[in-house]
C-alpha cells in the first residue's frame, strides 16, 4: 500500500513538472565569462528544459536539450582589442578603464546582433518561456526578449556596475556601495566617499548621455519592428548576481535580485595524473599561480617575472604557475608551469597552502570555497576591489602590480604562509559560502522557473522602477521644498519690510502731528 501511495506521488510530480523553451544570450568571448554561461545553460537543461544557447564557443560536449547558435566570430573582436595591453592600463584612471570596458562591450554586443546567426533567430518563428540574458553593458541585448515577448532574466557576473545599478534601479548608494573600479571596501572615509560619488556620477552619465543613445541605435537597426530601447529598458523579470556576502559586503537587494554567488563551483574532479602526482608529492605544500583567462602571465613584463622566479627559487613549497607556454627561461626546479590549470580542482587539494591570484571575482570565490588564503595582484576592473575586501577580512595580502619586486613578494608570501590567522579567516569565510538553504544553482533554476510560472513574476518588481532617476532620488521633492522654502522666505521678507515701511510712515505722521 505504501509503494502504491510513493509510485502515485511520483506520477503526479511528473505529470504536474513542466519544460520550458529559454534562449540564454552570451556575447563575452572571454574564458571566465563563458565558464559562468555555460555552467548555468547546462544546468537548465541538465533540468529538462530545452535550452537555445548563443555563445561565443563550441562546447567541447554535447548535452540533451541544450541547442548551441556559435558566433565564433566575437573571438576576433576580443583579439583586436588588444587584451595584452591590460597590464599597462594599470597606470590609467578610474574612467578610461571604465571607456574602455564600455566600448568593447559595445562592439561586443553590435556584432551579435549583427550577426546572421542572431538575425536568422530572429527571423525564425521560434518562440521561448524565457530569455536570460549576460548582463555587462549591453542593453541593446534587450530587444532579443522584447522580440520574442518572452520574460527576460538577467545574470550579471559579478556585483553589478554603477551604470548597470542605475539603470536597473538597484540601490547602490556611493556612501557605502564601492565602484568596482576603485581599490575601496564599504567603509570608506569622507575623501574616499567624495572620490567614489565622483566617478559614480561620471560614469552615469558617460553610459547614460553617450553608450546607451547608441544602444538605442542598435535595437532599431537589429530588431524586428524597430522597436524604442527606452520602452522596454527596465521590464526585465528578474536578475541573477554572482555574488554573496562570503565574498562582497552586504548591501539592500530589491525584491527581484538573487544572488548566487559560486554557484560554478563543483565538486573536485579528478585531476590529470602528473598534476596529482606533483600535488600529492609537494609534502612541503604547493602555491598555486594564476592571473587568470584574460590577462597572460606570458606577457608580464621581463623585470617583473624576474622577480617573482626569485622568489618563488627561495621556498621550500613547490609552484603551480599557469604560463601559456611551454617554456619558462629561469625556470626554478620547484615550479611547475602549465598552460591551463583546473584552479578549483587543485585549490581542493590539501597541500595547496596559499594561492597567488589577479583577485578575479571567480578566482577568489574558489579559493574561499577551498579556504586557500591568498597573495593578490590585482590589475583591472573589480580585481583590486575584492582583494581590498580580502585584505580588510584577514583572508588575503595585496601586492601592488606597479611594484612586484622579489622583496615585496616574498613579505607577502611569508606572512599569508606563516601567519594562521589568514588560514582561520578564510575558513570562516568557507564557513559562510557553503552554509546556505539551497545551493546557489539550485536557487537559480528556481528562481528562473518561478518567473516562467508566474508569467514574468511582475509581483516582485518594485514601485521604484517606474519612477524616474529623480523621483527615485526625491530630487523633485527636495527641489519644490527648496523652492517652498525660498518663495516663503522671500514673501515673508517682503511682508516685513511692507510692516516695517508702513509702521515707519506712521511713526513720521506722528512726529508730524506733534
Amino acid at each position: 500500500m505504501n509503494w502504491l501511495k510513493v509510485l502515485i506521488f511520483i506520477s503526479v510530480v511528473i505529470c504536474e513538472s513542466q519544460t520550458y523553451k529559454i534562449l540564454g544570450v552570451f556575447q563575452i568571448p572571454t574564458g571566465s565569462h563563458y565558464i559562468l554561461a555555460s555552467k548555468l545553460f547546462r544546468e537548465i537543461a541538465n533540468r529538462g528544459h530545452d535550452v537555445t544557447f548563443i555563445t561565443p564557443y563550441v562546447g567541447k560536449t554535447k548535452i540533451k536539450n541544450l541547442k548551441e547558435i556559435p558566433v565564433v566570430s566575437l573571438q576576433t573582436i576580443l583579439n583586436a582589442n588588444n587584451t595584452n595591453g591590460i597590464y599597462q592600463m594599470e597606470n590609467t584612471t578610474p574612467l578610461e578603464k571604465a571607456k574602455y570596458i564600455t566600448d568593447l562591450s559595445y562592439k561586443f554586443t553590435n556584432h551579435l546582433l549583427g550577426s546572421e546567426e542572431v538575425q536568422n533567430l530572429l527571423k525564425s518563428e521560434e518562440t521561448y518561456d524565457a530569455v536570460i540574458i549576460y548582463q555587462y553593458l549591453n542593453d541593446a541585448l534587450l530587444g532579443i526578449g522584447h522580440h520574442f515577448k518572452a520574460p527576460v532574466i538577467l545574470f550579471s557576473s559579478m556585483p553589478l556596475y554603477v551604470s548597470e545599478s542605475f539603470l536597473l534601479s538597484h540601490p547602490a548608494p556611493s556612501s557605502y556601495v564601492p565602484n568596482i573600479m576603485i581599490e575601496y571596501t564599504a567603509h570608506m572615509n569622507f575623501w574616499q566617499r567624495l572620490r567614489t560619488a565622483f566617478y559614480d556620477a561620471c560614469i552615469i552619465l558617460h553610459y547614460n548621455w553617450i553608450m546607451l543613445p547608441k544602444h538605442r541605435e542598435l535595437v532599431y537597426k537589429y530588431i524586428p519592428g524597430k522597436p524604442d530601447l527606452y520602452d522596454f529598458l527596465n521590464n526585465s523579470s528578474l536578475l541573477l548576481i554572482n555574488s554573496h556576502v562570503s565574498s562582497y559586503e552586504a548591501i539592500p537587494q530589491v525584491p527581484n535580485a538573487v544572488e548566487i554567488g559560486g554557484f560554478h563551483i563543483e565538486e573536485p574532479k579528478k585531476l590529470p595524473d602528473h598534476l596529482q602526482k606533483f600535488l600529492d608529492e609537494s609534502t612541503n605544500g604547493v602555491i598555486a599561480f594564476s592571473m587568470g583567462s584574460i590577462l597572460q602571465s606570458t606577457d608580464l613584463p621581463e623585470s617583473k617575472r624576474n622577480a617573482i622566479l626569485k622568489t618563488f627559487a627561495k621556498l621550500n613549497e613547490n609552484v603551480l604557475w599557469k604560463w601559456e607556454d611551454d617554456k619558462l627561461p629561469g625556470q626554478p626546479k620547484n615550479l611547475k608551469i602549465m598552460k591551463w590549470i583546473p584552479t578549483s580542482d587543485v585549490l581542493a587539494h590539501p597541500n595547496v597552502k596559499a594561492f597567488i591570484s589577479h583577485g578575479g571575482l571567480l578566482s577568489t570565490m574558489e579559493s574561499m570555497y577551498h579556504a586557500v588564503p591568498m597573495v593578490g595582484i590585482p590589475v583591472f576592473v573589480d580585481q583590486k576591489m575584492n582583494m581590498a575586501i580580502g585584505a580588510a577580512n584577514g583572508y588575503a595580502v595585496v601586492v601592488d602590480y606597479r611594484n612586484i619586486t622579489e622583496e615585496n613578494l616574498s613579505i607577502a608570501l611569508k606572512e599569508v604562509l606563516n601567519d594562521p590567522k589568514f588560514k582561520n579567516n578564510m575558513k570562516k569565510r568557507s564557513e559562510i559560502m557553503r552554509d546556505r538553504p539551497l545551493k546557489p544553482v539550485e536557487s537559480a533554476l528556481y528562481w528562473i522557473e518561478y518567473v516562467i510560472r508566474h508569467q514574468g513574476a511582475h509581483h516582485l518588481r518594485y514601485p521604484g522602477m517606474d519612477l524616474t532617476w529623480y523621483q527615485r532620488y526625491l530630487l523633485d521633492v527636495a527641489a519644490f521644498v527648496t523652492c517652498a522654502v525660498l518663495i516663503s522666505v522671500i514673501v515673508i521678507k517682503k511682508i516685513l519690510n511692507l510692516i516695517l515701511k508702513q509702521a515707519s510712515k506712521n511713526v513720521d505722521k506722528t512726529k508730524k502731528n506733534k
